[in-house]
């Protein structure tokens, strides 16, 4: 790869799922993607930057929306991209768990409060960062500038706060389900050195805008 080619990720969240409309989280729950999740996904494959190399986590509202946005290209299954384990709050609404002063606690600060039989959040972020660091090493080596990545909204969330020109909280992320954000390195070098990029756009630009 030249040092002076660009670089562009783009993140995708899954098309949203009737257990995401009902306020449920669903973690590592394996559902698929509703009707609805599949027309907003069909919009933005319009608006939607090419890429190289598609790269998915491995549940199914991922592979669902992966073969909706890239149906013509092969996708690269990758666990580190997965949602964070909710453990015994899996298939709660989140209404009820909202009672929980362990859940009210976990959404001040994530970092210090672990669900029940689930992931911390250092466990999850060691392995989102894992994987993206891997990524990053691969394309790299094989001289991928366009690359895709189809996920949940911890995983992107997570990514953004690493990886955003502009610095904020996890919290303050909002990836949209069925939308992307793109982000783009303008100099490949600084993609290498796993630096901020330069630029932030959202996928589609025109769009309106648990798991």
């Amino acid at each position: 790869m030249e040092s002076d080619t660009r670089v562009v990720l783009s993140l995708y969240r899954h098309g949203v799922t009737k257990e995401n409309q009902d306020k449920i989280y669903i973690g590592w729950t394996d559902v698929s993607v509703a009707e609805a999740g599949i027309e907003r996904l069909r919009e933005t494959k319009e608006h939607r930057p090419e890429a190289e190399r598609v790269i998915i986590s491995d549940l199914k509202r991922c592979v669902e929306s992966a073969e909706i946005l890239f149906p013509d290209q092969p996708k690269i299954h990758n666990r580190g991209l997965c949602e964070i384990n909710f453990g015994e709050w899996e298939g709660r609404k989140a209404d009820e768990l909202q009672k929980r002063d362990d859940f009210a606690q976990w959404l001040s600060n994530p970092a210090v409060m672990q669900p029940e039989n689930g992931e911390s959040f250092e466990d999850f972020s060691r392995r989102v960062l894992d994987a993206w660091n891997m990524i990053r090493e691969w394309c790299w080596q094989d001289e991928v500038r366009d690359i895709a990545i189809v996920s949940h909204g911890g995983p992107i969330r997570r990514l953004l706060v690493e990886l955003a020109p502009e610095k904020k909280d996890f919290w303050d992320w909002k990836p949209l389900h069925g939308q992307g954000v793109t982000l783009v390195w303008k100099d490949a070098e600084a993609f290498r050195r796993g630096e901020r990029c330069t630029l932030l756009s959202e996928v589609p630009t025109t769009a309106n805008g648990n798991g």
